[in-house]
């Protein structure tokens, strides 16, 4: 069952079932896809996987969950995109992008003020994770 293929509701249709989840890469440089990103997804796409799902790829520099997070946010690394997208998607593998936005589970080491759909701090994590800032309708309709 392995190796057979596996269809999903939206009619695309993944080789196998080898899955590779959505992990942390943590191999941004600059906050952007970095070279490492695209050989690494390139070296599983190579060894037959039949999908494979990004880590955390933020929308925003306010949304960053992790220090070496990569961050669209604008097209300064369409061309970094394309070369991971091509790397990730040979030998017929499905690549996903999970995109992201850490909200207020953005440790305080990454930023100071976590921005959030509301300022209710999570409970048990001072000292790790700051109290978030409301974000207002205007910064939430940016952030979609």
């Amino acid at each position: 069952m392995l190796f057979t293929p596996f269809t999903f509701p939206n009619g695309k249709t993944a080789k196998n079932r080898i899955f590779k989840s959505a992990m942390e890469d943590q191999l941004a440089q600059n906050d952007q896809p970095s070279e490492k990103l695209v050989r690494l997804y390139g070296t599983w796409a190579e060894v037959d996987a039949g999908v494979l799902v990004t880590g955390n790829v933020m929308v925003a520099e306010s949304g960053k969950g992790s220090i070496n997070d990569v961050v669209i946010s604008d097209d300064r690394s369409l061309e970094m995109l394309k070369k991971w997208a091509k790397a990730g998607t040979q030998n017929d593998t499905l690549l996903i992008m999970q995109i992201n936005h850490a909200g207020k589970q953005s440790p305080a080491m990454v930023n100071k003020t976590p921005l959030a759909p509301s300022a209710v701090p999570l409970v048990g994590m001072d000292g790790f994770i700051n109290p978030p800032r409301e974000l207002t309708a205007d910064e939430i309709n940016g952030l979609i």
